[in-house]
């Protein structure tokens, strides 16, 4: 049981410092394009990247979904993106209503996969810089903290529940094979004392007996193959019979 809880806390320690979530089926890879990092409040803005699944093969089947957050206030939104080419390219248009530092990350509806968050600047609609605000700023921070913290805790209850019905089955499985070599341990015995039994039938030791056995086959064996060497050699040649009569000259 120790060996269990140790290997269980192995495990998570593994994930607690290499932050990898455990995931199910296939993923991808999201490699945005080469665009500018700046839009204007009002105005359309489009961004395009490729999904690669396994970080290879396109999959241009995928459905995608872009969103936009604020990072001083955190709003967001989402905004369905379409395929435009078969090696797993898409884009997606939308209207920023407000200039700030915003980013954009993509969430795939089939396939896992880890984007960092793409950052744009969105400048007013005069074209000057949005303000910075320092308490805004510190806001983002800690919401990010709180988010990251929540999405861990997510991730590592979920891996400590598997690794929990893991060890519940190996705990079973550690409970049969114990089963079956009780069994087995017990059928060794009682062949042992068979043995035992055995070795004093009739006051001969069981070699004896086996040995007599054994010569009572042989004679058996010899005594047949005596048997049907003589019926082959009463068998041999065929009975000639002279058709000519006793006393007529075959002449």
């Amino acid at each position: 049981m120790n060996r269990r809880i140790a290997a269980s806390l192995s495990a998570l320690a593994m994930l607690l410092v290499l932050a990898v979530p455990v995931l199910a089926g296939g993923w991808a890879d999201i490699k945005p394009d080469a665009q500018t990092s700046t839009s204007r409040e009002g105005t359309p803005t489009e961004i395009g990247f490729t999904v690669l699944q396994h970080g290879v093969t396109p999959a241009p089947w995928e459905t995608a979904t872009v969103r936009f957050t604020d990072a001083a206030t955190g709003d967001s939104f989402d905004v369905a993106a379409a395929n435009d080419r078969s090696d797993g390219h898409f884009v997606a248009s939308a209207t920023l209503p407000h200039a700030g530092y915003w980013s954009w990350q993509v969430t795939l509806g089939s396939l896992a996969s880890e984007q960092v968050p793409v950052r744009i600047t969105v400048l007013t609609a005069s074209g000057g810089l949005p303000p910075f605000d320092p308490s805004s700023l510190l806001a983002a921070i800690d919401r990010t903290k709180l988010e990251l913290t929540s999405t861990m805790d997510a991730r590592i209850g979920t891996e400590v529940g598997r690794l929990q019905r893991q060890d519940d089955g190996y705990a079973a499985s550690i409970d049969r094979l114990e089963a079956q070599s009780g069994a087995l341990v017990a059928e060794r015995d009682r062949l042992a004392a068979r043995i035992q039994t055995l070795e004093g039938v009739g006051g001969l030791p069981l070699i004896a007996v086996i040995s007599l056995a054994v010569l009572a086959g042989s004679a058996a064996g010899f005594a047949m193959a005596w048997l049907a060497g003589q019926t082959g050699r009463r068998r041999e040649g065929p009975v000639v019979i002279d058709p000519v009569r006793r006393g007529v000259d075959a002449v």
